[in-house]
């Protein structure tokens, strides 16, 4: 498997040079050289492949071989992470990026441990690009500033909704069919360690969601949703 590196632009031209941490990484890091053959993207879901014909301290040069562009996923999968711990957050995103989540949104709930801090936003977004290139995906899945309750409904009306919740009556097996996959958007939320209060399970309801378990044991809050997304990808015929 090739090693993945993220550029601002790929371009048309059929040499390419790759400046700043992603080059560093690649020959400071990696121990890559000339002659070894990588990949690049955008992120955006256009990608090359080519073979490294010179290296500096902070830079390589690739010659590119192939090019292409990988289409968007459909449905759209949404994750809706509750703040977990601070010392579980970086394990959460990489799970949420490796079982294929395209859109991550931080969730400031009522029994949220953490806080979201001034930094918080470009900390997520760096593990989730770092957790893309370690899974060999050429979009590098959307990370949002923080919601409140209010502004999450505010999000969710005409789309498939999940909240995981160990109080559910139906399973996620007896709601999810491949019927799903036709939807715009599924989004799958995941409540913090204290769980989701009445209110916001109410709040939620009204908008359309629908409450779903995922069998007997309790799920981490940081676990929960890379079991969500297997099972939805699964049950929607995706994997």
């Amino acid at each position: 498997m090739l090693s993945l590196f993220f550029v601002p632009e790929i371009g048309g031209s059929s040499q390419l040079t790759v400046t700043g941490d992603e080059a560093h990484h690649a020959v400071a890091v990696t121990r890559l050289g000339v002659g070894d053959e990588v990949l690049i993207s955008d992120g955006a879901g256009n990608w090359a492949s080519g073979t490294i014909t010179s290296t500096e301290k902070k830079s390589f040069t690739l010659s590119i071989s192939e090019r292409g562009t990988a289409p968007a996923s459909a449905p759209q999968l949404t994750l809706v992470q509750a703040l977990p711990k601070s010392d579980r957050i970086k394990e959460a995103l990489e799970l949420l990026v490796e079982a294929g989540a395209d859109r991550i949104i931080p969730w400031a709930a009522s029994r949220s441990i953490s806080k979201w801090q001034e930094d918080s936003l470009a900390k997520w977004q760096n593990t989730v690009q770092a957790a893309t290139k370690q899974s060999r995906r050429y979009f590098i899945p959307a990370v949002e500033n923080v919601y409140s309750t209010k502004d999450l409904i505010a999000q969710l009306s005409s789309s498939r909704i999940l909240i995981l919740h160990e109080s559910a009556i139906q399973r996620i097996s007896q709601v999810v069919d491949h019927s799903w996959s036709q939807s715009q958007e599924i989004f799958m939320i995941i409540g913090p360690e204290g769980g989701i209060t009445p209110e916001e399970l109410e709040d939620f309801q009204r908008a359309g969601a629908l409450i779903v378990s995922m069998g007997e044991p309790v799920f981490r809050s940081a676990h929960a949703g890379v079991a969500a997304l297997s099972a939805v990808q699964s049950l929607i015929g995706r994997w």
